[in-house]
């Protein structure tokens, strides 16, 4: 065994359990990141909350609040590769609007507006003004607004409708996402679709 942050090969054992690091000094419990190592691994192999806790006989509630920090981890890890990138090249933006609302005459109103923007063969995306600030406005006042505003410059990545289709398929598996968390499995599909990396020291 090795140390989980620096992966140094000289460990002390502490009376808790827990090791402490001789290089970086960091303590560890190894039970706990063999924990965090389960539901990490499984989580991305996209199994639900329920298949990972009766897997490992987890408690349920657990797994969900693990996943959901995977889920901000992931986020960071998405911005921060984001931020190395120096000029926006091609991008589009997209009205995402959910299966279960497709029918309503109002749809456009609840619809989630991003901007995909693609970097070589990555995909990044930034949530823009929620269309429900505009659901005073008429059908014909919001088609008038969206042929002005509409954001456009895509000149042969075909990444971003390729991102698009991938995002429709993904986020149909989740049912009642909530609105205040939809810009996390957004990065989450994201994050998934560049085939970032993260380990379980990145959510230790």
């Amino acid at each position: 065994m090795s140390c989980i942050y620096c992966n140094h090969y000289i460990l002390y054992k502490l009376q808790n359990g827990y090791y402490k690091c001789a290089k970086c000094k960091r303590k560890f419990s190894p039970k706990k990141i063999d924990r965090k190592a389960k539901i990490l691994h499984s989580f991305l192999l996209e199994r639900s909350p329920a298949e990972i806790a009766n897997k490992y006989n987890f408690a349920y509630a657990s797994v969900v609040k693990e996943i959901a920090h995977i889920r901000k981890v992931m986020v960071r890890i998405c911005e921060e590769e984001f931020l190395k990138k120096n000029e926006i090249i091609e991008f589009n933006e997209y009205l995402y609007i959910p299966k279960t609302n497709k029918k309503d005459s109002k749809s456009i109103y609840k619809a989630h507006n991003f901007l995909t923007i693609a970097y070589d063969e990555k995909i990044y995306n930034i949530l823009l003004s929620d269309m429900k600030v505009y659901e005073n406005l008429s059908p014909q006042e919001i088609k008038k607004l969206l042929r002005q505003s509409h954001i456009i410059k895509i000149k042969q990545n075909i990444n971003i409708p390729l991102f698009w289709e991938y995002f429709e398929n993904f986020i149909v598996k989740f049912k009642g996402i909530k609105d205040k968390n939809f810009f996390l499995y957004l990065k989450e599909a994201e994050f998934r679709f560049n085939n970032f990396k993260i380990e379980v020291k990145d959510i230790v």
